[in-house]
C-alpha cells in the first residue's frame, strides 16, 4: 500500500479544519452561569489552570476540614461557605463571590455554585480525551501504515 503525498496533506488539512471546529465550538461553551451571573472558564488555557487548580484544590481541602469540624452545625456551613467565596474570588476575579451569592448564606447555594464548575471542567475534560485519542490513533494509523511501506521497500527482492 503507498500513500499518496496529497492524501497526507489532505489528511492534515481535514485534522487543521476540525480543530478550528473544535477551537470554535469551545469559545461559545466557556460561559458558566450561576445564579444569573456569566463567569467565563477556560479549563484548557494553561495560565488560567495556574489559578484555577490551586485555589480549587485549596477550597476541596476547607469543605472537607468544615465538615469535620466540631461546634454547631452553622459554625461549619458558614466556613464552607467562606471557604467557597474565597475560591470564586480568586479563581474569577475579587467580587465573584458577592455577585454570584449576593450574601445569601445558605450551604446548599454555595455548594451548587461549585458543582456548576466541577461539571463544566468534567464536560471540557471528557472533550479533550475524546479528541486526543482520536487524533492519536489517527496518527498511529498513519505511522503504522507509513513503517508498513518502509519494511515493504527494505525487503530484498525474491525473483
Amino acid at each position: 500500500m503507498t500513500v499518496d503525498v496529497q492524501d497526507s496533506a489532505g489528511y492534515h488539512h481535514g485534522l487543521a479544519l476540525f480543530l478550528y471546529a473544535v477551537v470554535i465550538e469551545r469559545m461559545k461553551k466557556m460561559n458558566i452561569e450561576i445564579n444569573g451571573v456569566t463567569l467565563q472558564a477556560d479549563f484548557m488555557d494553561a495560565d488560567f489552570m495556574e489559578v484555577f487548580e490551586p485555589a480549587i484544590f485549596t477550597m476541596r481541602e476547607g469543605i472537607n476540614a468544615s465538615k469535620t469540624m466540631q461546634g454547631m452545625v452553622a459554625a461549619k456551613y458558614k466556613a464552607m461557605n467562606q471557604t467557597i467565596e474565597t475560591f470564586f474570588d480568586t479563581a474569577f476575579g475579587e467580587g465573584t463571590a458577592d455577585s454570584i451569592f449576593q450574601g445569601s448564606k445558605n450551604v446548599m447555594v454555595h455548594l451548587e455554585a461549585v458543582a456548576k464548575i466541577e461539571e463544566a471542567q468534567r464536560a471540557e475534560k471528557k472533550q479533550f480525551n475524546d479528541f486526543s485519542n482520536k487524533y492519536t490513533q489517527r496518527q498511529n494509523s498513519f505511522q503504522s501504515m507509513q513503517g508498513h511501506q518502509k519494511k515493504q521497500r527494505n525487503q530484498p527482492n525474491r525473483t
